[in-house]
């Protein structure tokens, strides 16, 4: 990487955003920090209540069981999670995809049998399923997941390109790789490498270029307030610019692997447009006219947020995808395709 990256004072001051008086009466209605409201306020509007009244009920999110195609049918899998007492449905543009509407007092959805032999990935809603469906991946790609622990996207991955190719799995955390490694095993998948690499350094360390790259960034998760209310205030702005800072690096460092031509999906579980469209804003003016923003082809979802009066946001944003609590039933998170000229 040519030029340096911004420093954690510039990434602050580009941040930073001073709440309204309506803000601090919502933070101090709901329990959050101030500048989080200024900012669901400035995306949103009158949105804003609908937001924050979803972010209060866990059960907006129903867990998916992602069908292990290359093991089992999933009309097959379907049928055998109904005789378990499982209420079920197929979504449409997820054909692996089977949402749990109700469950039986026994057994939970991740105690079955059909999920200790493989048969199925759980997550837990639907959102986690769009970046590599965004992808366009086929089979025999070379693909870097360069923060893929515990396995979800990594798994849905190898199943998409029928498990013939290449993917490097790579993650920093000891404890966080076992879990990646014991769904890799479980769900029978042979294309998968695991590697433990620092990802703001991994373009050092890999001696590879990649087809596709996923980079699922380690964030805030403030998408997911609704099963861990501590987010609404545990993040000030300093540590959020900490977050940024390194979700840059991991951005930068990623991107230095992609091939001309191929596919890098950025994606976060957190709404803060600060780890989204701030992130790859940066990333792109870091290398000028060498990457561009590719519509991911999907309309069911809103987009990005260009008028963010935070930093200098690239308009191109506004081709990614967001994905809203208390518009789309699933946990808030965002996906940008970025593709190396």
């Amino acid at each position: 990487m040519a030029r340096e990256i911004a420093g954690l004072g510039e990434i602050l001051r580009d941040i930073t955003i001073d709440p309204s008086p309506v803000a601090r009466d919502l933070a101090r209605r709901y329990g959050y920090l101030p500048y989080m409201i200024e900012r669901y306020i400035r995306i949103l509007g009158d949105e804003a209540i609908d937001l924050l009244n979803a972010m209060e009920n866990p059960s907006i999110l129903r867990p998916v069981a992602r069908c292990n195609s290359l093991r089992i049918g999933c009309i097959e899998l379907e049928r055998r999670l109904s005789r378990l007492g499982f209420k079920t449905r197929r979504l449409e543009w997820a054909p692996e995809a089977i949402e749990i509407i109700d469950h039986p007092e026994s057994p939970s959805i991740g105690a079955t049998h059909e999920y200790l032999k493989g048969f199925y990935y759980l997550h837990r809603d639907y959102s986690p399923l769009i970046p590599p469906l965004a992808m366009r991946l086929g089979r025999g790609q070379r693909i870097l997941d360069s923060c893929a622990a515990p396995g979800g996207k990594a798994t849905y991955i190898a199943q998409l390109i029928g498990d013939e190719g290449l993917i490097i799995a790579n993650d920093i955390s000891i404890n966080r790789l076992r879990s990646l490694v014991s769904n890799i095993v479980r769900m029978g998948f042979g294309s998968i490498m695991v590697t433990r690499i620092d990802a703001r350094r991994i373009h050092k360390d890999l001696r590879l270029t990649f087809e596709r790259i996923l980079v699922d960034a380690p964030c805030s998760a403030e998408g997911y307030i609704m099963i861990d209310p501590d987010r609404k205030w545990r993040t000030d702005q300093r540590d959020l610019a900490l977050l940024v800072r390194r979700e840059i690096e991991i951005l930068l460092s990623s991107l230095e692997l992609l091939e001309p031509g191929g596919i890098l999906a950025y994606s976060t579980c957190s709404i803060a447009p600060e780890e989204n469209e701030y992130v790859v804003s940066r990333a792109l003016r870091h290398y000028g006219e060498e990457f561009d923003i590719v519509d991911p082809g999907f309309s069911m979802w809103s987009r990005g947020v260009e008028d963010l009066l935070i930093g200098d946001i690239d308009p191109r944003v506004s081709r990614c995808i967001r994905t809203w609590p208390h518009k789309h039933g699933a946990g808030g998170s965002f996906v940008c395709i970025i593709r190396r000229r």
